[in-house]
Parts: C-alpha cells; sequence; structure tokens
C-alpha cells in the first residue's frame, strides 16, 4: 500500500511519499516496515515507484545506468525522454507480465500483483526539470501547468481529490511556488494517513528538486523541517474548524473545537 505526490510548482518539483512497505506472500499481507520509497540518483533525479519493491530496484539501477552514461543528453523535447524511458522501463516489466501470466495458469490473478506498478520520475531534460509518470504498461504522461498534480499508489483514490481541493483554494490559476508545493504534499499525506483505512502511514518523506546557478539542487527535508507547514496546517485546519463559531459570533463559545494533532 503507497502513495506517493508529485507536484510541477514555478520554481521545482517537490515530491512525497508515506513510508509503509507492506511485506506478503500470495496476497496475504504478513507485515507494515517503514520505508523510504523516494530515491535521489546521482544527485540529479528523484524516483518513485508503487508496486514490488524488486521493480523499483530494477528501475533505480536502469536509470541511473542510463544518466550515468549521458544517453539524456540528446533529449531535447518531453516526448523524447519520455519514449526513451518507456521503451527502457518496458523492457524490463514485460518480462514480469510474462511470467505472471504462466504463474496465473496455477495461482490466479493474484500472479499478475508481481508485474504492476506506477512510476513517478522527476529529472532535468534540456535544462528543464520535468515531472513523468509512466502506469503499469508504462504509457507516460507529463505534469503541466493546466495539470500540474499527480498521484500514484493505493491512496491515489484519497489524494487525488484533495490534491484538487487545495488547488483550487490555494493556486487554482497558477502554478504553485516550491513552499506551497511542499505545503500541499505535506497536507496530502496527512490527510491520506488520517482517513486511509489501513496501508497508508507514517513517515512521510518529502524531496525537492530546483534550478540553482546552473545547477540542480536536490534536497530531503528531515521531520523537524516539516514542523513550521505542520503548524500552518493546523492554523488552517484549526481555522476551518472555528469558522461555523464565527458566523455566529460565538468563538468565545464553551463549545469544544476538535484537538488537530500535529503529525
Amino acid at each position: 500500500m503507497t502513495l506517493i505526490i508529485g507536484i510541477k510548482c514555478k520554481d521545482g518539483i517537490v515530491m512525497g511519499s508515506d513510508g509503509a512497505a507492506t511485506l506478503g506472500t500470495m496476497g496475504q499481507r504478513t507485515i507494515v516496515q517503514p520505508i523510504k520509497k523516494l530515491e535521489i540518483i546521482s544527485k540529479s533525479i528523484i524516483l518513485g515507484v508503487s508496486g514490488p519493491i524488486g521493480i523499483g530496484q530494477i528501475f533505480n539501477g536502469v536509470i541511473k545506468n542510463l544518466w550515468d552514461k549521458n544517453k539524456f543528453h540528446d533529449k531535447k523535447e518531453s516526448y523524447e525522454a519520455m519514449e526513451f524511458l518507456r521503451d527502457s522501463l518496458w523492457e524490463h516489466v514485460s518480462p514480469e507480465f510474462q511470467n505472471a501470466s504462466i504463474a496465473k495458469k496455477a495461482i490466479g490473478n493474484i500472479a499478475l500483483t508481481s508485474a504492476i506498478c506506477s512510476t513517478l520520475i522527476a529529472i532535468p531534460i534540456s535544462k528543464k526539470i520535468r515531472l513523468f509518470q509512466f502506469n503499469q504498461q508504462c504509457s507516460p504522461e507529463e505534469a503541466t501547468e493546466n495539470l500540474p498534480f499527480v498521484s500514484i499508489g493505493s491512496g491515489q483514490q484519497i489524494a487525488d481529490p484533495f490534491l484538487a481541493f487545495l488547488r483550487w483554494i490555494f493556486w487554482r490559476n497558477e502554478l504553485p511556488s516550491l513552499e506551497d508545493g511542499i505545503l500541499t504534499v505535506l497536507w496530502t499525506l496527512q490527510h491520506a494517513i488520517r482517513t486511509n483505512p489501513g496501508g497508508v502511514s507514517d513517515p512521510k518523506q518529502i524531496i525537492t528538486i530546483k534550478k540553482e546557478n546552473n545547477k540542480y539542487k536536490i534536497y530531503e527535508f528531515q521531520e523537524k523541517e516539516l514542523q513550521e507547514h505542520s503548524e500552518e496546517i493546523y492554523d488552517i485546519e484549526k481555522y476551518l474548524s472555528d469558522y461555523p463559531l464565527k458566523l455566529k459570533g460565538d468563538i468565545n463559545s464553551k463549545e469544544k473545537i476538535p484537538d488537530f494533532q500535529i503529525k
């Protein structure tokens, strides 16, 4: 169970994820363990994979090898990079589907779970930072100004409506700043963890990538560094909680206001 979020911002990309890895066998869950689901590749790329851990490890190695060998230098347009990544990733996903189709005859549709994954990649292409997503058959899509956010994983059904709500409220007519993107990702992760019936949980991970002095700077936030954003979320939620009483002119009422915890 996973939730990975990416937001295209005016000055970079924000990616975030929950931190629960569910282990199991034959469709039966055994344990949940804390894990970092976002990987920094060659100090230049952020990768997040929802699905089997092994496929994520393969994708990490494949993309690192391509980047380190400068295979992206001639990709001037987004579509060229997306096609190249699609073909490179599918080369490794395709055998998993073939094997799963054989195993399906013996163990049923559960075999397909070992092959199905979704991927988010923040990567510099032609001096611009791009945010790409690839679905289960590695079909690509780029985050744009018209649709600047994306989420993948089991928490997507909770995250997408909440992301759309926050976009409508805070930055409906433009891309968010990097700071607004961090707040949005953190708030969405908190919301999903609060409301998901199971499998999406702490610890949260948030990483940004931006261009600074003609270099790409990737930064992974520590939990204490997100405290200010958590407090801002608390203040907004508390304001909304108090709002009905403010309309009544009864903000000093003894009626109990929910005590939101900062997590």
